[in-house]
């Protein structure tokens, strides 16, 4: 019986029994989970805290691996520009002359006198950043970021005849315009065992022998005197030590694009439509000698389709270093040439009163206007050479020379003047406008220029300084500004500039300079012109400025420029 009661009693106990243990046990092992949870927590935020770190790290890692500098300069300008008398093309009339005269229509001109024009307060103010990335041990990425703008001056520059107030992606780090940041380079370069790659915006403004004036080391690799501009594209650099010549020398070829002619005339499409210029039909000519333009409307022709216009340069830098008497000497020698393939009248671009501006009792063209090319004209040959001298430490003086040929297609630029002849003679005809290369579609012409300087510093932070280039009547170079004016080495004509340096601080310059422009002909800047305005008139006659030519502009004849600026460099 006892055993019974026992066994009973055992019996009602055990669950109790068991369920204490069940309970302390759930206990333990949801205790073990709490510290193996804090432990994952613990890892999971020692993870999260390296890798803040780790980000903060490589973050001063990349920072630091960006190396900056630039440069910023505050310029005051005061110019005078003379323009001789010339003849201001109004359109045409018809010819009242002898029947069966072969030239049923006559230009009809206002002369215009001789004056001159007076800026003698203008500011400006140039900032430019300049960047290097290193990517690898092989490979690094360069650029410069341009903000150049007269204070208080237009966005868009109002034309005056010369190509840099046309303003398009070769140029708009160069010409004074908005207080935007434009990318002047940027570029990836990669050092092979054998060459030197570089893709994207080339080091093309700015080259020898820019630098001595600039007191500054060599900045672009094309010659001052053959490109000047910003230039997309591919260069590839090869070493030729190895070959026995002097340690730096350098053999260049390069490839760029010009004008991509699918962002340009007729975007996406085979042939598209532009203004280009006024159609003087229907003009009610109430008198011959004050015409009365309210009846001309505007022309709009078909462009395209168009090619690109492309760029194959070749390149030979020589750098010397030599002994006179007891001195050591050192000097560059640089050989170029560039093939201009399929140049197009102009680039797309904007301007103002372009291509015909506003006269009275004619509406002119928008304020601000879209240009484009409108006909592929042929190639141009391009061949530079630079010797640049360094005496000692305190005296260096540089000589260029350029030559240029033209090769024709036959094609002339659409923007001009036009009349409407009955169909059998043709239908619209144009009768005057911008011409073909070099003021010849069909005949292939040539020019030249030099440039030579100088500069003495007879203290380290001092320097003296004088330039002089001279181009013939059709020179052209590709230089589209130079942040001047007018583009200094694009003129036909004579240019002196002189020039003193003084650095007052650390990293701190300044500078006082004088250039004087004398222009022979019309059309400096361009590698396009109308022909000749008579039959059996030679163009050198034709667009000679002290000859009273017929011009739809007005060029000057001389141009005189003192500035002072301040030159800070970080």
């Amino acid at each position: 019986m006892n055993a019974r009661i026992m066994l009973a009693l055992v019996a009602l106990a055990a669950p109790a029994v068991l369920s204490a243990q069940s309970n302390e046990d759930l206990k333990k092992q949801i205790e073990q989970l709490k510290v193996q949870l804090k432990a994952v927590e613990e890892k999971a935020n020692a993870a999260q805290e390296l890798d803040t770190r780790l980000v903060k790290v490589e973050t001063k890692v990349a920072g630091d691996n960006i190396q900056w500098g630039g440069d910023l300069r505050t310029r005051f300008e005061s110019s005078t520009w003379t323009f001789k008398p010339y003849q201001q093309f109004m359109g045409f009339a018809q010819n009242p002359g002898i029947p069966g005269n072969p030239y049923p229509f006559m230009a009809l001109t206002q002369q215009v006198p001789g004056q001159d024009y007076t800026n003698s307060v203008q500011w400006s103010t140039r900032l430019r950043l300049k960047m290097g990335i290193t990517i690898n041990e092989h490979a690094k990425i360069m650029g410069r970021l341009t903000m150049y703008k007269v204070h208080g001056g237009a966005d868009v520059p109002t034309f005056n005849g010369s190509p840099n107030t046309v303003q398009n992606s070769f140029n708009d780090a160069k010409v004074p315009g908005t207080d935007v940041l434009r990318v002047e380079r940027a570029s990836l370069v990669y050092d092979f065992p054998m060459a030197i790659l570089s893709i994207g915006r080339q080091n093309t403004s700015d080259g020898p022998p820019f630098e001595v004036k600039e007191g500054t080391e060599r900045q672009a690799t094309p010659q001052a005197l053959a490109v000047n501009a910003q230039v997309d594209g591919i260069g590839l650099k090869f070493p030729l030590e190895k070959l026995g010549l002097p340690e730096g020398t350098l053999l260049g070829l390069c490839y760029g694009v010009g004008y991509e002619s699918g962002f340009g005339g007729g975007g996406n499409v085979k042939a598209s439509a532009a203004p280009v210029g006024f159609n003087f039909t229907n003009v009610d000519w109430a008198n011959p000698t004050t015409p009365n333009a309210q009846n001309a409307t505007l022309q709009v022709n078909s462009i395209g389709p168009l090619k690109d216009t492309t760029v194959l340069g070749a390149m030979f830098d020589m750098p010397l270093l030599f002994q006179l008497g007891e001195s050591v000497q050192s000097a560059n020698f640089y050989l170029g040439f560039n093939r201009f393939g399929n140049m197009t009248d102009i680039p797309f671009g904007s301007t103002n009163n372009f291509p015909v501006p506003a006269m009275p009792g004619m509406g002119g063209m928008p304020a601000i206007q879209y240009v484009t090319a409108t006909n592929n004209l042929g190639d141009m040959d391009q061949w530079t050479a630079t010797w640049k001298h360094k005496v000692g430490d305190t005296f260096t003086y540089f000589a260029s020379y350029g030559h240029i040929k033209s090769n024709p297609n036959g094609k002339t630029s659409q923007y001009g003047a036009y009349w409407t002849f009955p169909a059998n003679m043709g239908g619209t005809q144009q009768l005057a406008g911008f011409g073909g290369l070099l003021g010849d579609a069909t005949h292939s012409q040539t020019a030249s220029a030099y440039y030579v300087g100088m500069r003495w510093d007879p203290v380290q932070t001092f320097g003296v300084g004088l330039e002089f280039n001279h181009g013939s009547p059709r020179w052209f170079t590709y230089s589209p500004a130079t942040g001047e004016a007018s583009e200094k080495l694009g003129t036909r004509g004579d240019v002196w500039e002189g020039y003193i340096h003084w650095q007052f601080a650390k990293n701190a310059a300044f500078r006082l300079g004088y250039l004087d422009y004398k222009y022979s002909h019309a059309f400096s800047g361009w590698h396009i012109s109308p022909g000749p305005s008579m039959p059996g008139q030679s163009w050198e006659d034709a667009y000679d400025l002290g000859k009273n030519p017929m011009l739809q502009y007005g060029f000057p004849a001389a141009v005189k420029t003192m500035y002072a600026s301040i030159e800070v460099k970080f």
